[in-house]
């Protein structure tokens, strides 16, 4: 059975993360700007409703006159307990924010998965690449009339982790078992014995 040494395993791992790493990088680099600026940004209007969120609210009402329509208990309950409803709209403002960037990084990472692998990358693999891992790269890659993708190369290393080598190879091996088995075997053939008095001469009188 064909088997994947040590050596040529982590090479070829070698080879496809890197490949990876240096695909992805640009869409990497854009998701980790969007998602710290996104975070920072709502950092900070969390910090301010919570630190201006009781300021904000005794000048509306001073501005609309509902702390005099109100009176002086409502307005004070009001007050006392404010600091719940900001908290509160803080935690719908992170809760939006969250469905938002999780949102976007989910299309991304599926827009990442279907990006094309260009050709000179393609021609790195197949010249670096063991004969073995390459053909978990053609197993892997089962619609060969669209081209290579991250995807494509992304399950090629998780199989190549995995163990497909081996099974590709223990496969073949059971396909070839198989096939010898289903042919039809030759009959055994039996010895023809002449009919009886064929071959032999009549007697005359010298014999």
């Amino acid at each position: 059975m064909i088997t994947q040494n040590t050596a040529d395993l982590r090479k070829d791992a070698y080879l496809l993360g890197n490949t990876l790493l240096r695909l992805a990088l640009p869409r990497l680099l854009i998701r980790v700007t969007v998602v710290l600026t996104l975070s920072a940004i709502v950092l900070f209007l969390v910090q301010t409703i919570l630190a201006r969120g009781k300021s904000w609210l005794e000048f509306s009402l001073h501005v609309t006159g509902l702390g005099e329509i109100l009176g002086k208990t409502v307005v004070d309950f009001v007050m006392q307990y404010q600091k719940y409803f900001w908290w509160a709209i803080a935690l719908i403002l992170v809760l939006i924010a969250f469905s938002l960037i999780s949102g976007w990084l989910k299309g991304s990472l599926k827009r990442g998965r279907a990006a094309l692998v260009p050709i000179s990358e393609t021609k790195k693999l197949c010249t670096g690449l063991s004969s073995e891992a390459l053909e978990v790269l053609n197993w892997v890659w089962k619609d060969q009339t669209t081209p290579i993708t991250v995807g494509n190369l992304q399950a090629t290393l998780s199989q190549v982790r995995s163990g497909r080598v081996r099974k590709i190879a223990l496969a073949r091996e059971q396909k070839a078992a198989l096939e010898q088995a289903l042919q039809p075997q030759p009959e055994p053939t039996t010895p023809q014995t002449p009919p009886k008095g064929e071959g032999q001469r009549e007697p005359t009188m010298f014999a």
